[in-house]
């Protein structure tokens, strides 16, 4: 499955771009100015050359200026720089560059159109001159620069640039990558440590041995893990004891009752009263008990084991459990299984635990005489354990309420219960990744746990 970039890797992709986005920006600027500076150069190389000129043709020595521009010609055999000079009185040109019409000051030729062709020595790859004309007394004199070395040197420019962006980018990129990929793993240690205390391993540590904020902020964590852990090691302690110094005291009450109660030196009303505390009695315990297993499943301190679960064994198991409760409440207990077995990975008890929560549910609440279905089934390839009743079922707009600690609905207030039963259940089915789903039976309820096929907790079918 693709992975989305994380943050660190974004950060270090964003990095590098405005790495290359500041290079070719600089390299562009580099580039620009580099060239305006060697154009500034050509031309003020031509207008040396031809002022050169022009001030021997101001002294009237044609043959000197003749030589001189032969001796130019001759030094620049390879065509990069040509020179000439044009009569005044017959318009004969005399050098290496030969023009339709003579000019002043500064211009741009082009060669095939400006320029023949032929006639020009070397091997020149330049397409173009810039030329600088001067008029003196006896005629004009040019001289003429190509501009192949303002292309070249451009070229090389921009070649050295891409050369070492290419190189600085693979190095930032790769440092860059370098340290996203060491924070990813450090970021993934915290998130699995995070998720091993959240499923009740209390010990667990980052211990980032960095020198960063991000090890700072690792150091900090654990720090409060310890506080944590030693604020859950305490509410254990003090659950234990309240659970040692509350039952023992209820126990002995009710032994002392028990005997009065059914004592016949004792006066029936008496009994009865009597009879009425230790259902008292009995109710405080088990709410007491109930209160203790949900603070245990919700507070992860109860480890919870990864074993396969038959979802049609574990159905059964409930139904054999309390069919003879079911008998003598005046209800009918049975169970709807699959063909083939339906294998979760979770923890048999609790998972029966749970079951057995939804299936006393439904028989307290229910008027005699109902029908109540232990049901193994699948929803789109999930598996499925779900309890179904005829009874009078649970408003829509209080499924939600029924599922918070103590609450219990005004229909319910005459039935002996503690209000914890789907609490219970509730803690069990996040703790297993499943989902818990109250819907209408019509009539009655439909109590479901839906099981996750991938994740936390692995469901399967297996092939009849």
């Amino acid at each position: 499955m693709n992975r989305p970039l994380s943050w660190s890797m974004r950060f270090a992709l964003a990095l590098s771009a405005v790495f290359a986005i500041g290079t070719l920006s600089a390299g562009g600027l580099s580039y620009q100015f580099l060239s305006r500076e060697m154009n500034h150069r050509l031309s003020a190389d031509v207008r040396a050359s031809a002022e050169s000129l022009a001030q021997i043709a101001a002294e009237g020595d044609r043959k000197d200026l003749e030589e001189q521009i032969a001796a130019q010609v001759q030094s620049s055999h390879d065509g990069s720089s040509l020179f000439a000079f044009v009569d005044a009185g017959t318009g004969e040109t005399i050098g290496s560059l030969h023009v339709a019409a003579p000019f002043e000051g500064e211009r741009r030729l082009a060669i095939g159109q400006d320029i023949p062709d032929e006639g020009l020595g070397g091997s020149n790859a330049a397409e173009s001159y810039l030329a600088f004309g001067i008029r003196t007394g006896i005629g004009w004199v040019i001289a003429a620069r190509d501009e192949a070395w303002v292309a070249e040197s451009g070229e090389i420019l921009i070649q050295t640039t891409a050369w070492s962006l290419a190189l600085a980018m693979m190095l930032s990129i790769g440092l860059a990558l370098l340290i996203a990929r060491r924070n990813e793993r450090r970021i993934d240690r915290m998130d699995q440590v995070l998720d091993q205390v959240g499923a009740g391993r209390m010990e667990m540590r980052i211990e980032d041995d960095g020198r960063d904020d991000l090890a700072e902020l690792a150091k900090r964590v654990d720090e409060m893990l310890d506080r944590l852990a030693a604020g859950v090691e305490s509410i254990r302690q003090v659950s234990t004891d309240v659970a040692h110094d509350l039952r023992a005291p209820l126990a002995r009450l009710r032994l002392r009752l028990e005997p009065q109660a059914l004592s016949p030196d004792v006066p029936e009303e008496t009994r009865h009263e009597i009879g009425s505390a230790l259902l008292d009695i009995d109710t405080i315990s088990g709410t007491f008990d109930a209160i203790l297993r949900l603070a245990r499943v919700q507070s992860g301190t109860i480890e919870r084991r990864s074993e396969p679960v038959d979802l049609n064994r574990l159905a059964e198991a409930v139904r054999e459990i309390l069919d003879s409760s079911a008998e003598d409440a005046g209800h009918m207990l049975g169970t709807d299984l699959r063909p083939a077995p339906v294998i979760v990975d979770g923890d048999e008890d609790l998972l029966t635990q749970a079951l057995t929560n939804l299936v006393v549910n439904a028989l307290e609440h229910c008027r005699p005489p109902a029908n109540v279905t232990i049901k193994v089934s699948t929803q789109s390839n999930l598996p499925v354990v779900s309890v179904a009743d005829d009874g009078p079922g649970i408003p829509k707009e209080d499924r939600g309420r029924v599922l918070e600690r103590f609450v219990r609905l005004d229909d319910s207030r005459t039935v002996p219960g503690t209000g914890l039963g789907l609490s219970l259940v509730t803690a069990i089915a996040e703790l297993h990744h499943a989902r818990l789903v109250l819907e209408d039976n019509n009539p009655g309820l439909l109590v479901s746990l839906v099981f996750p096929v991938s994740g936390g907790t692995r469901g399967h079918l297996t092939k009849a």
